[in-house]
């Protein structure tokens, strides 16, 4: 399975045999090309059953709260206030994308969502959780890798906060970490002791 970042919420998820984007933009769908077997997730909005149904050259759509399965892959929606926290498995990878999550996650809600392989998580404050808070939602969920995603392009003056405050708040040093165009797994990482943090590129397209 790979991911990629590419602004704001937005993550692809290309697994064996399914594509899975989440949170594109509602006009373009990059990377999902005419006849590209895909499912689009959003983390905010329901689901529309129309959009759910399979449709002859369509790709199907899921958003909202729910458990739902789909071409071999699972997705769990999870509602958390405004947002809907999605947990998609593909290739037996569970990714967790929490769009602009502006809360801590209950104990209950942390164990609905079990084992968390990659965790995509809002880091640069504004609109969605800030740097502390995200820190210390890893500290909770205990993901085996953590992605930072809406953060600020640096220079000052931006919308969110640079990713380096969440780099700090994660203990990692200055220079100490680059930003890396892919994430690739092979399967579960199983339990782990330890978070790895993993800055991604911001991709266009």
């Amino acid at each position: 399975m790979e991911l990629t970042y590419h602004g704001h919420s937005f993550v692809r998820l290309r697994g064996r045999e399914m594509t899975v984007v989440v949170d594109p933009p509602q006009t373009a769908l990059p990377g999902l090309a005419k006849g590209t077997v895909g499912i689009i997730v959003r983390t905010e909005g329901i689901t529309d059953p129309a959009k759910l149904r399979p449709r002859e050259g369509e790709i199907q759509e899921v958003a909202g709260p729910g458990e739902f399965e789909i071409g071999g892959i699972s997705i769990l929606g999870l509602a958390a206030g405004e947002t809907t926290v999605m947990r998609v498995a593909v290739d037996e990878v569970r990714v967790v994308v929490a769009g602009r999550l502006r809360r801590q996650l209950t104990e209950e809600e942390i164990d609905s969502l079990g084992h968390v392989d990659v965790l995509v998580i809002p880091v640069g404050g504004g609109d969605a959780l800030g740097a502390i808070d995200a820190a210390k939602l890893v500290n909770a969920v205990e993901p085996s890798i953590v992605v930072p995603a809406r953060f600020g392009a640096g220079g000052g003056g931006g919308e969110y906060d640079t990713v380096g405050k969440f780099a700090q708040e994660m203990g990692l040093a200055e220079g100490a970490w680059e930003a890396q165009p892919r994430l690739v797994l092979t399967g579960s990482t199983g339990e782990t002791d330890e978070t790895r943090v993993v800055f991604l590129e911001t991709r266009a397209g």
